[in-house]
């Protein structure tokens, strides 16, 4: 009896020992549980950043060239129109548009904004902008913008009609230009009279000071998380990288791809993008051989573009396979197949093409093609070369013939060549009148094609352009009447405590900028 006793008080002394340690780590648990929280309380969420820029030459939009100036003033200043992440319109300044004939569009503009000093924005604006735009002193990226309007007319305080020249297809995009406050100038010019321009953005400029340009959030735009940015401007690259190196810069951008060389690969990070910069091989499809569609999708199975972008930019460039392909909305991500010598050689010679000696030959005719490239650019002198290198190995001969400016524009003038390499500065217009419709360089002629390009100028509907649109890009790749080859990049280059959705195209970099913020580095 006596040892159940013993047993019993054994047992119990167990359990109550097992639950004083259960206690224990709990409270242990518990404790830790809460110090990770309060650690996680105290990350010191930082408002303020730093942009490095360099070649500073005016703050103003309109008045300035430099690119990352362009890119900063969409924060200060706005536009009738915007364009979002997937290069769609949308209503900024504007409140609603509409096309009331192929030359004529009206605006109505929101009632409710205010310039930074506390001014209404007005239809007065909008003129003193266009007007100054028109100006033949004023030299501005944007007089492209305005190069299509005749007129400007005010029909109310927030109502204006603009008539244009003639038709122009998307001229909507056209309106993305910044509008500035005609109060804080001097009638008919663009002198100041205020210490600095004023906008109607989400941030406004605080100062202007010797190496350094400050801005800072507007009062009514509670969500931004930083509220302060300060605009470095450095002499030189060597100095922007050297600052960025040293983490006294968190944000800066550029398109040089060899841009590693000067701060390292590690420490940073770096997203890449579509810059404006398109490369393609123009076929002519009148030259008597080339006018075989066959011919021309040969063409493109025997050249190796990721081959290429390594040998020549050092896997920096983006490989292109439609002018829209910088991600426009209007691009399908359908594609036809890559690189595949195998089916060259295949479609040459089920279209009748026998090899022999080291090229294809019918009917007394051979494979040998003429490529205009101009001698004064060196990287497409390089992928001239590539190209001849590799349409060698499936039996096609390209003659290389460098030419010097005045030879080669008149080359692009007349059309008179075989194969030219050239490109163009991509718009934020979808407009694809360049690449398919009259006079283009390939002499491509498909009425399917123009009916689909005179259609769309008249089409409102997203989902209507994009299906035409669609069936543009099967022609293309049926057809082949050119072939698109690579596209430059922009590269952003931050520093690892800035944090949110850095998420941005060639047109605007800031999209995201709500939720951006910064945290003290570890």
């Amino acid at each position: 009896m006596k040892t159940n006793i013993f047993k019993y008080i054994f047992f119990i002394i167990v359990i109550i020992l097992v639950g004083v340690a259960i206690y224990i780590l709990y409270k242990d648990n518990k404790q830790k549980t809460s110090n990770v929280q309060a650690n996680k309380m105290e990350i010191n969420i930082i408002k303020e950043m730093n942009i490095g820029i360099t070649d500073y030459d005016n703050i103003n939009p309109i008045l300035s060239n430099n690119r990352d100036i362009q890119y900063i003033d969409k924060l200060i200043f706005q536009s009738l129109l915007d364009i979002s992440y997937d290069f769609k319109i949308e209503n900024l300044l504007a409140k609603e548009f509409s096309k009331i004939n192929s030359v004529t569009y009206i605006i109505k503009l929101k009632d409710d904004v205010y310039w930074h000093d506390g001014t209404k924005f007005t239809a007065k604006d909008v003129i003193f902008t266009v007007n100054n735009l028109k100006n033949e002193n004023i030299t501005s990226i944007y007089k492209e913008n305005i190069s299509a309007i005749d007129e400007v007319q005010q029909i109310d305080d927030y109502t204006i009609k603009i008539i244009l020249k003639e038709e122009t297809p998307f001229f909507e995009y056209n309106l993305c230009f910044p509008i500035l406050a005609s109060h804080s100038y001097e009638e008919g010019t663009l002198n100041s009279k205020t210490k600095v321009p004023i906008g109607t953005g989400k941030y406004k400029i605080d100062s202007i000071e010797d190496g350094l340009i400050k801005i800072v959030a507007t009062n009514q735009i509670e969500e931004l998380k930083i509220t302060k940015i300060n605009v470095v401007l450095k002499k030189s690259l060597k100095e922007l990288y050297n600052a960025f190196s040293k983490k006294e810069i968190d944000y800066m951008i550029t398109d040089n791809i060899e841009y590693e060389e000067y701060i390292g690969t590690m420490g940073y990070n770096v997203n890449q993008t579509n810059n404006r910069e398109y490369e393609y091989l123009v076929l002519n499809n009148k030259d008597s051989i080339l006018s075989n569609k066959e011919i021309r999708k040969a063409i493109y199975y025997a050249i190796d573009k990721k081959s290429i972008n390594y040998n020549i930019y050092n896997n920096k460039y983006l490989i292109s396979r439609f002018p829209l392909d910088y991600g426009s909305y209007l691009y399908n991500s359908e594609e036809i197949d890559e690189y595949n010598l195998n089916q060259a050689k295949q479609i040459l010679g089920e279209n009748g093409w026998t090899y022999y000696n080291n090229t294809w030959r019918k009917n007394n005719n051979k494979l040998e093609f003429n490529l205009i490239v101009n001698q004064n650019n060196e990287k497409r002198i390089l992928l001239a070369n590539e190209i001849k290198e590799q349409l060698y190995k499936l039996g096609i001969i390209i003659n290389i013939v460098k030419v010097n400016d005045n030879r080669y524009n008149n080359y692009i003038k007349n059309k008179n060549y075989d194969m030219i390499l050239t490109g163009n500065i991509i718009s934020n217009c979808p407009n694809l009148e360049t690449y398919f419709g009259d006079n283009n360089l390939s002499n491509f002629n498909n009425q399917e094609v123009k009916t689909i390009l005179n259609d769309v100028k008249n089409i409102d509907n997203e989902e209507l352009i994009k299906e035409k649109y669609s069936r543009l890009i099967q022609i293309y790749n049926e057809e082949m009447p050119f072939i698109s080859l690579y596209s430059n990049s922009l590269f952003v280059l931050s520093n690892t405590t800035l944090k949110g959705d850095l998420s941005y195209n060639w047109y605007n970099l800031f999209y995201n900028i709500e939720n951006w913020y910064k945290v003290e580095d570890d």
